[in-house]
């Protein structure tokens, strides 16, 4: 059994809560990216993956906070304001740490991107794009029977065996693949809830099985620390409404 996690962005409180409601006998736990940006605690979260030892990947964020050449006119103005601070407030370790993560990997039956398939910067969005991104996913990955992702801060799960996910469900994967699963964001979600959300995983010789858990957390604390920090206010307020 093991967990994935996407989109903390710096949200401390989000990411401390959780790694309590990971449950006992998760083996490890799997980073999509985005571990910092928009969020006020950057250098602790960072080093929560690290203590971890979470096999990670690099979200977008992580990249252009990192490498100084990036146009931050790819960027909107709150994100690029927020990747400015971000960059002043690494420390040297947890900067080379981000830097240096893989933008895909790939275990056994299941391949691990941020953005989509085909491109790591590349939001899925629609169901059109969902379906060109598993046509990739069967060419160019055969043997991957679950492809996570993260980027959209939206719980999502193509092809989907029972509809939206609208609540805290277990999904069983094991027939009807491949499949790209979005464990929604932990730090800034967006599909219009408060509550930090992430996937466990049983993979196991009987078939692969999804649960989707939502965890509440102090958001009046986390929107307190990204306004102190003079971080623009609208990455508190959306917290209170998961937009």
């Amino acid at each position: 059994m093991y967990a994935v996690i996407s989109d903390i962005h710096g949200n401390l409180e989000a990411l401390e809560a959780v790694l309590r409601d990971v449950p006992d006998g998760t083996e490890r736990i799997y980073c999509l990216g985005d571990v910092i940006g928009y969020g006020a605690n950057p250098n602790e979260c960072c080093n929560l993956v690290r203590s971890f030892e979470m096999p990670a990947i690099s979200g977008n964020h992580d990249l252009a906070v990192t490498d100084l050449s990036t146009d931050l006119a790819w960027f909107n103005p709150v994100a690029a304001t927020a990747i400015e601070w971000t960059r002043q407030q690494l420390t040297e370790e947890n900067t080379h740490f981000l830097r240096t993560l893989l933008r895909i990997m790939q275990e056994e039956e299941t391949l691990f991107v941020h953005g989509s398939v085909r491109d790591p910067d590349e939001y899925i969005v629609n169901a059109a794009v969902a379906q060109e991104n598993l046509a990739v996913l069967k060419k160019e990955y055969p043997d991957v029977q679950v492809c996570f992702f993260g980027h959209t801060h939206v719980k999502a799960i193509s092809p989907s065996p029972n509809g939206p996910i609208t609540g805290s469900e277990t999904l069983d994967l094991t027939s009807g693949g491949p499949y790209l699963v979005n464990p929604g964001s932990v730090g800034q979600p967006r599909d219009g809830d408060t509550f930090a959300s992430y996937v466990v995983v049983e993979d196991a010789p009987y078939g692969v099985r999804v649960a989707y858990r939502f965890v509440e957390y102090d958001v009046a604390k986390a929107q307190a620390k990204i306004r102190a920090a003079g971080l623009p206010a609208m990455l508190a307020d959306r917290l209170a409404y998961g937009r």
